[in-house]
């Protein structure tokens, strides 16, 4: 009995010391990183706020890196070049159905440790749409959903092609 105890506990301690994960980082060293305000270039007011904060939140949950401000090992910088917002689709009756808006940003990802640029894109485009009508076909009812994704889209662009190695 006792032995079946001991072997009982032997494979808990086994199974929750397992974890699993399907993200990878291609650079290991890579474990603190400062986002630096993008710059607005666009006519959409706070807009470059609300990607800082938003980055940021998505930095957290992410958990591969932690944000600092000081002595950061890599840094995310970049410029919203663009943003607009237009009909994308009308219903039957002529109405606007739904609408999508599209950010073109400039973005830069620098591994401070070995001074190496790993992700620059100076035309980086993300898009999505949201309903304004019963019936849109759009996953999203508002524009601030919406741009919350474009937002969480960039933020996983970025790190596909800078620290994840596949």
């Amino acid at each position: 009995m006792v032995k079946k105890f001991i072997y009982a506990i032997l494979l808990l301690v086994i199974l929750s010391s397992c974890h699993y994960s399907v993200y990878s980082n291609a650079y290991p060293h890579l474990r603190k990183i400062r986002i630096l305000a993008f710059e607005n270039r666009t006519s959409e007011y706070g807009l470059g706020d609300k990607l800082l904060n938003y980055l940021n939140r998505e930095i957290r949950e992410d958990g591969r890196l932690k944000l600092v401000t000081e002595d950061p090992d890599c840094t995310l910088e970049g410029a919203i070049l663009s943003f607009s917002e237009n009909v994308y689709s009308y219903d039957t009756a002529n109405q606007v159905q739904d609408y999508q808006v599209k950010m073109v940003v400039s973005v830069t990802f620098t591994d401070l440790i070995n001074n190496t640029v790993l992700y620059q894109n100076s035309g980086l485009t993300v898009t999505e749409l949201y309903a304004v009508a019963e019936g849109g076909t759009a996953k999203f009812k508002t524009k601030e959903e919406a741009v919350e994704e474009l937002i969480s889209k960039l933020y996983k662009t970025i790190l596909q092609n800078s620290i994840e190695g596949w």
